[in-house]
């Protein structure tokens, strides 16, 4: 896996992309943004997205032919990460599949924009011994939700995560932009039900 450095090279060279860097963003204000609707968020910005803030990104995007569109990613800034959760990712309280089994998804943190309702979480219950969280592809039609009452995974399958890291997300976005002609799946984003596990790429 490439270092996020090395990333970002790569999307500063790409002809084909619209990159758009800005003012640095804060990790402190982003997580003072999320307010969920009950219980608390603790979460701490993972190194390598950190990192990526700190050279002021904020979007990578280039015209897909097949579907006449800008797609890419947007990285969000405490104001947009606070309202793309609260509208998109976290489920208010009572939500429930069977009476008395009722859901949540306090476990994710948005941080990038996908398409329409559909938003990058970091699963922010499962940090691994470096600092960096585990990447899901989060629709609200069809929500990566957990069981309140046992963190069990209401779809089993979703145990696995779509990316290992923010840097692996970042590598596997970029290399789908610059690839000629981009990776077909990026015509998706903002499908519900979207997985990324086989869809892994790198540069």
């Amino acid at each position: 896996m490439k270092q996020v450095t090395a990333i970002l090279e790569a999307l500063r060279q790409a002809k084909s992309l619209k990159v758009k860097m800005g003012t640095p963003i804060a990790p402190e204000a982003l997580v003072e943004a999320i307010t969920p609707p009950f219980g608390v968020i603790e979460w701490t910005p993972p190194p390598t997205y950190r990192e990526a803030l700190g050279t002021g990104l904020r979007s990578a995007t280039r015209h897909v032919p097949a579907v006449g569109r800008e797609r890419g990613f947007k990285l969000y800034d405490a104001d947009a990460l606070g309202k793309a959760n609260e509208d998109w990712v976290h489920l208010p309280e009572g939500v429930t599949i069977d009476e008395g089994v009722d859901l949540s998804t306090n476990h994710l943190v948005g941080f990038a924009e996908a398409e329409g309702e559909a938003v990058w979480c970091f699963d922010v219950s499962a940090p691994r011994a470096d600092g960096e969280y585990p990447v899901y592809y989060h629709h609200a039609e069809m929500p990566r939700a957990r069981v309140l009452a046992t963190g069990a995974w209401l779809k089993p399958e979703d145990a696995t995560p779509d990316f290992e890291s923010f840097a692996q997300w970042l590598e596997t976005m970029t290399a789908a932009l610059i690839s000629e002609p981009p990776a077909p799946w990026l015509q998706d984003l903002g499908t519900p039900g979207l997985t990324f596990t086989k869809k892994r790429l790198s540069l």
